[in-house]
């Protein structure tokens, strides 16, 4: 299970569905990405997001992620919806490593995709 910034962040704050959500899944289960990794650190108490991190296994872009990417951005551009380059990217490694990304972000939507889970 990947973690998107947004229940990350949920999570350190104590929100009671995703304590519930990210607690229902083995500690050695959960990871994120290096998109992920970047906006925790750019935005937030630097050594408490580094600890977090340092806990989940961290998946990085490659070529199978970055055409998942891409194609998923050409596709939504078609149908005039569009998702952030930051959500692409983060698609794109869920994609390319079989892994199901749990987030809040409802833009997500747009790609309809076993690898998401939204949590309301």
């Amino acid at each position: 299970m990947v973690l998107d910034t947004n229940v990350i962040i949920d999570y350190l704050i104590g929100k009671e569905e995703i304590v519930k959500e990210v607690n229902s899944y083995r500690k050695n289960d959960l990871s994120t990405t290096f998109v992920n990794e970047y906006e925790l650190l750019k935005n937030a108490s630097r050594k408490i997001m580094e600890d977090v991190i340092q806990n989940l296994r961290l998946y990085h872009s490659n070529d199978l992620s970055a055409r998942v990417a891409a194609k998923a951005y050409q596709e939504l551009k078609s149908s005039g919806k569009m998702m952030s380059d930051n959500d692409l990217l983060i698609f794109g490694i869920c994609v390319a490593n079989d892994e199901v990304l749990i987030t809040r972000d409802k833009t997500f939507a747009y790609r309809r995709s076993n690898n998401v889970k939204i949590i309301k």
